[in-house]
């Protein structure tokens, strides 16, 4: 009975899974990064992990995202209002997230408690590869690079260029060594 009724909720999922995937690329780039590999259960993702949603939610029209939420809810304060976000979107326990972005690269992470968004002239431009930690802020209109990395608690509103690794408040820049 039980199983009957996971598979009653998850089936739209799938339904919308199938279609969509199709039709946007960047779906299956995000079930990459948080799965490891596409072939894993959907219904897996689906079911259990709220953040995973989010990602999914994100790349659905807007109908199909409220309707979807009926059956299996997003992460409630996870907030996503960036309209251009490449593929491999991995939210890290979401909680209590906001992000607000002019455009944010392939490949962004973050984790719980962040904040992403407007400062006094706009809001930031995020790269390809960017990490950010528990805690961060990242406000204004600033620039931050490709494959860069920003730890627990930092502030940031100044440009980071790439390949970087910033901490501290106010941020401190340290060039990340080539191996």
């Amino acid at each position: 009975m039980m199983k009957v009724l996971l598979y009653v909720i998850c089936f739209p999922h799938i339904i919308c899974f199938i279609y969509y995937r199709r039709i946007i690329p960047e779906i299956n780039e995000d079930l990459q990064s948080f799965a490891g590999d596409v072939s894993v259960s959907t219904f897996v993702l689906q079911l259990k992990k709220k953040e995973y949603r989010n990602a999914f939610y994100y790349r659905l029209p807007f109908v199909v995202r409220h309707f979807l939420n009926l059956f299996l809810r997003r992460e409630r304060t996870c907030y996503i209002h960036t309209k251009n976000i490449g593929g491999g979107l991995r939210i890290e326990h979401g909680f209590s997230s906001i992000i607000v972005a002019e455009r944010i690269g392939k490949n962004f992470c973050f984790n719980q408690n962040v904040t992403v968004g407007w400062g006094k002239k706009g809001k930031p431009v995020i790269g390809d590869n960017v990490r950010i930690y528990t805690g961060a802020v990242v406000a204004g209109a600033i620039n931050i690079g490709n494959n860069v990395t920003i730890s627990a608690n930092s502030l940031v509103t100044v440009d980071i260029p790439n390949n970087s690794f910033v901490k501290g408040n106010p941020c401190m820049i340290y060039q990340k060594r080539s191996l």
